[in-house]
């Protein structure tokens, strides 16, 4: 059986969906946290300029999370069963991921906005903030709508995005929409398939105890 390691900073953020998949495969993988303050010797330990990176005993070195997030599908069978359903879940992959692009850059600029303590405040990293802001909301104004009639397509929207099978796209909607929930859960008003596919998935038994013995983080 392959072993894998994936490394990432200590948090939720790109990589989420990455162990969120294992879980729901149930595969045991080794789940490495790096802080910060680690990043350079890490940088050249894996010879990748980004987080995540995913390695496995097969000598297989990976960055990029949604490449690792479809690497992982496929291998554990959560990527669709035919190249239709694979597009399907390919492209709402890919809207869901503009959102949660647009949500990590604002995060980590208020991030350094607020850790760093050597300069004050200036108008100009304000207003990059609120752009940074305003493009997210924007994005969100601007996807979520297609994602919520995209789900309703089976089923009426009462199950998953494919149907009664939870799939990579599925589990990319949760590890993407609780940001919006914890940030700013107004913007999900008038997506109530959106919130209930949320609720699905966090119901899912092997999801619902990850999620709740997960260690908690920021971001």
């Amino acid at each position: 059986m392959t072993r894998y390691t994936l490394y990432y900073f200590n948090g939720r953020g790109r990589a989420e969906v990455c162990r969120m998949l294992f879980v729901l495969a149930d595969v045991q993988f080794t789940d490495v946290r790096v802080e910060y303050s680690e990043w350079n010797r890490f940088m050249t330990k894996l010879s990748s300029p980004m987080l995540p990176v995913l390695e496995t005993d097969t000598g297989l070195t990976m960055p990029q999370s949604m490449a690792i997030a479809r690497f992982l599908a496929r291998e554990f069978g959560l990527h669709g069963r035919n190249g239709q359903e694979i597009s399907r879940v390919d492209y709402i992959c890919q809207c869901f991921y503009d959102i949660l692009d647009c949500y990590m850059k604002m995060y980590h600029e208020k991030d350094r906005q607020l850790h760093n303590e050597t300069s004050r405040r200036s108008s100009n990293k304000e207003d990059k903030l609120s752009q940074l802001r305003s493009n997210y909301e924007t994005t969100c104004n601007r996807i979520l709508p297609f994602l919520e009639k995209t789900l309703q397509v089976y089923n009426n929207g009462n199950q998953y995005f494919l149907g009664n099978q939870v799939l990579l796209c599925d589990v990319m909607a949760y590890a993407t929409l609780e940001n919006i929930v914890e940030d700013s859960p107004s913007l999900l008003n008038g997506y109530p398939k959106l919130r209930a596919l949320m609720n699905r998935i966090s119901d899912y038994p092997k999801i619902n105890s990850y999620l709740k013995d997960r260690t908690p983080s920021e971001f």
